[in-house]
């Protein structure tokens, strides 16, 4: 794909882990665009996953793919104005406005799971990666999500080789990593998404992770503790919500709810905050 004259460009701050991230701005164009780049030459296999998985993709949940140079390995994305959800978290948004923080985390559950039974994309997608900080809240729709970050995700039943090789060294955002992934098992990619989901609803919903500690100790706590009730914080979590992030959490993949049924709890209990 050609791709139009790049007229201004600036680098983000942001931790981007594979990736680096600027905002450009392009010719004869009046909107903004979010370039990926590798942060190393190693990194282009994972944009270029990213580039492939998307073209695929017309969730209007998910950040769009806008071009890609497979020469270059630029991948140009949507630009979407707004906080992550790790950010709204960390300012203490979400424990102040429960409903709202309801609202956000149904939304990312409902398009998790969408991802999981293949609609709007070509096939069933494992996110793998997910996490606060790749869920955007666009200012023009606070209440809504857009999932972000498909650098490792692949489709259900394609593992890719790149998340083989991970086996002896578990990577990703060592708080959402399941249980049999500190085992060095990457097989149980929906499953994953579900644990990751759990450990993202409790930090959003109580303001805290349910395992903390030096890496060391959170696979610890991860392979074997488990973490109070978000009923015992001191902040508005609905009795099923709050249960079903337990569920969540459960450290045999197989005792884990589906998607599906996480996103109906979560529509089910929504009139609570109404």
């Amino acid at each position: 794909m050609k791709i139009p004259v790049i007229k201004k460009q600036e680098l983000l701050s942001v931790e981007a882990g594979v990736s680096r991230l600027a905002r450009v701005e392009f010719d004869r164009n009046p909107y903004p665009a979010l370039l990926k780049e590798p942060a190393q030459p190693r990194d282009e296999v994972f944009i270029a996953n990213e580039a492939q998985l998307l073209a695929e993709v017309t969730h209007p949940r998910i950040r769009r793919r806008l071009a890609y140079d497979d020469t270059t390995h630029r991948l140009f994305l949507e630009f979407i104005e707004g906080p992550t959800l790790h950010e709204l978290v960390r300012t203490g948004v979400t424990t102040r406005h429960p409903g709202r923080t309801h609202r956000l985390l149904q939304s990312v559950a409902e398009t998790v799971a969408d991802l999981h039974a293949g609609i709007l994309c070509g096939r069933p997608i494992v996110h793998n990666d997910l996490k606060s900080m790749n869920v955007l809240v666009p200012d023009a729709a606070p209440e809504e999500t857009r999932l972000t970050d498909f650098t490792h995700s692949y489709y259900e039943g394609n593992l890719p080789s790149f998340v083989k090789d991970k086996n002896n060294n578990p990577a990703g955002t060592a708080k959402y990593l399941a249980p049999e992934k500190w085992e060095g098992d990457f097989t149980k990619g929906f499953k994953g998404d579900v644990f990751a989901f759990g450990v993202m609803a409790y930090y959003a919903s109580t303001g805290k992770h349910p395992f903390e500690g030096n890496p060391a100790q959170v696979e610890q706590a991860i392979r074997e503790a488990t973490p109070p009730s978000p009923l015992k914080s001191k902040h508005h979590v609905p009795r099923n919500t709050a249960a079903i992030i337990i569920a969540c959490l459960e450290k045999k993949p197989e005792r884990r709810p589906t998607m599906e049924h996480v996103a109906r709890v979560y529509a089910d209990s929504a009139s609570l905050f109404k």
